[in-house]
């Protein structure tokens, strides 16, 4: 086990697992801590889907299909567009993260796929992730309030998860076509998918899980009123 301040600053988005299984009784202890986080007047309005064995395989394949046939996005909540400068500290993130892994692969002698892997289609394997956790409102629950506590409660499992050596990454790329979603998993009906997190076992010789980060100054995001 870590403390707190280890564990904040330590954790750190998983892209890569290993193919060992996480055990269904490790899960609901993460989940079991999970439900403690904060909520809006303590509606806890986040569900989760778990989803293993045979339909997270076919959910894999829908996530492909619809990522190889550039399907326009349909999310359950429209993400809004990210303004200047929070788009380029993103575009800075995907290009560090893209230098790092060819540099280190070109070390290890492996040569680049020819042609690349589109992003999207690469998230679509989810990154080999034995366990997804969807997280999932009632449609009728206001969005802001709905999706900051889910945000709080994605923040927790990951901590929870890491906390048990297991690896994290919550993404919004997952549910962005989530007609097709709703298709494959009839049990959110009646429901908005809201993230996407994957759950396993870290890669450690992965490089895109060991690529440099970075983040704001304190003064760069703070303002002191006195």
């Amino acid at each position: 086990m870590t403390d707190t301040s280890d564990a904040i600053l330590s954790r750190r988005a998983i892209r890569r697992y290993l193919p060992t299984p996480v055990p269904a009784d490790v899960v609901d202890e993460i989940l079991t801590e999970a439900r403690w986080a904060p909520s809006a007047g303590n509606t806890q309005c986040t569900e989760v889907l778990v989803v293993t064995g045979d339909v997270l395989e076919r959910t894999r394949a829908t996530l492909r299909e619809q990522a190889e046939s550039e399907a326009q996005p349909a999310p359950d909540i429209a993400p809004a567009a990210w303004p200047e400068p929070i788009q380029s500290r993103m575009t800075t993130l995907f290009q560090t993260r893209v230098a790092f892994v060819a540099a280190e692969e070109a070390k290890r002698g492996i040569p680049p796929l020819e042609p690349p892997v589109p992003p999207m289609v690469a998230m679509a394997g989810l990154f080999g992730a034995p366990v997804l956790l969807l997280l999932v409102m009632d449609r009728d629950v206001a969005v802001p309030y709905g999706c900051f506590d889910a945000g709080l409660f994605a923040q927790t499992i990951a901590l929870a998860a890491h906390n048990r050596g297991l690896g994290t990454c919550i993404m919004t790329s997952t549910v962005r076509n989530a007609d097709a979603l709703h298709r494959m998993l009839p049990e959110a009906e009646g429901k908005a998918f809201v993230a996407a997190i994957t759950l396993g076992h870290p890669d450690p010789d992965a490089p895109i899980n060991r690529f440099p980060r970075e983040r704001l100054a304190l003064d760069e995001f703070v303002t002191r009123v006195e």
